[in-house]
């Protein structure tokens, strides 16, 4: 039987397993996350981590992987979309067994009109590599692979719309106790001219009248802390500015949204606004002593959480006089 024959018989059990894909959230679930509203959760699953980003790029494995190839989602393996993006960690219940689980999961895609893309289990996601650990680090995240040691299971399907195509991948590990990962990414145009330039003389201008600027021209991925190469005009007006004013000394504060755990959110700030005092010392000759990186993480926003546009304005890096 094929896999598109499989997944269309499994549409027969939706009925009895759909039920276990519609429980409301746990109470130890981390602070500002939640289901996807196509996807849900396994009946007594708890979310472990968060992360939804309004406009980023996301690769999805369409195929099983070699790791005599690669052991990360390139070109080779997996296909790269862009839109609104949501990943979700559940710790499942440690009584069910991950295939029951995956089922579940299996199901309610094709309720709700998903078709199939790719999907395997074991050693078919690997190409009969049994480290099945690296698996799960490529599809959820490298600090996260003990928790796949014993078995995976993926599945990429496709819900086509007119409002836009959602992709979802799940992936179901087991190590000790079952753990579900969930990719959902809303396909969507990115909105353009969103970016305010600020130069040397306007920061020059915001820091005498208020002490500090807000910058938005310095980007990075989701959950990374390398800066993005668009980034270039913002950091070389930054030096321009520390080279124009040299009695001034600043700290370099990195801010986030409040998607995800804070101790999270801080250490991301932390190394992003490190990254930033890098390129402004390695690469444009800022004397390292005037500048000290500091990580707010979600702990000052200027707008409120609650909507996309308030947490796009809450990203952002801080220039503060010392």
């Amino acid at each position: 039987m094929t896999f598109k024959q499989r997944f269309n018989v499994i549409v027969a059990l939706a009925a009895a397993v759909l039920s276990a894909m519609a429980f409301p959230a746990a109470a130890k679930d981390v602070a500002g996350s939640k289901d996807h509203s196509l996807i849900g959760r396994y009946q007594g699953s708890e979310i472990l981590f968060y992360k939804q980003s309004d406009f980023d790029g996301q690769r999805l494995l369409d195929r099983a992987m070699d790791f005599k190839q690669s052991d990360v989602l390139s070109a080779a393996n997996s296909q790269a979309v862009e839109g609104k993006v949501f990943r979700i960690r559940y710790q499942a219940p440690k009584d069910r067994s991950s295939l029951e689980i995956f089922r579940n999961y299996e199901a309610s895609l094709k309720s709700k009109g998903f078709e199939p893309v790719f999907a395997c289990a074991n050693e078919q996601c690997t190409s009969g590599d049994t480290g099945f650990y690296r698996f799960g680090a490529a599809i959820d995240d490298v600090s996260q692979n003990f928790r796949y040691q014993k078995s995976v299971r993926y599945v990429l399907a496709k819900l086509t719309r007119p409002q836009g195509d959602v992709f979802a991948a799940i992936l179901v590990g087991e190590a000790v106790d079952p753990v579900v990962r969930v990719t959902v990414v809303e396909m969507k145009p990115i909105e353009t001219d969103k970016i305010a330039f600020v130069d040397a003389s306007a920061m020059e201008k915001s820091i005498a009248a208020l002490g500090h600027v807000t910058l938005y021209g310095v980007l990075f991925d989701t959950d990374k802390a390398e800066i993005k190469p668009e980034s270039k005009p913002t950091l070389d007006e930054i030096a321009k500015f520390m080279k124009a004013n040299p009695t001034i000394n600043l700290i370099v504060a990195g801010h986030t949204d409040n998607q995800g755990a804070f101790d999270y959110n801080v250490d991301l700030s932390r190394r992003r606004a490190a990254s930033v005092v890098q390129a402004l010392v390695g690469a444009r000759g800022v004397a390292p002593s005037r500048l000290v990186s500091f990580g707010a993480g979600m702990a000052a926003p200027v707008a409120p959480n609650d909507t996309e546009a308030g947490r796009a304005k809450n990203r952002r890096v801080e220039l503060v006089k010392r």
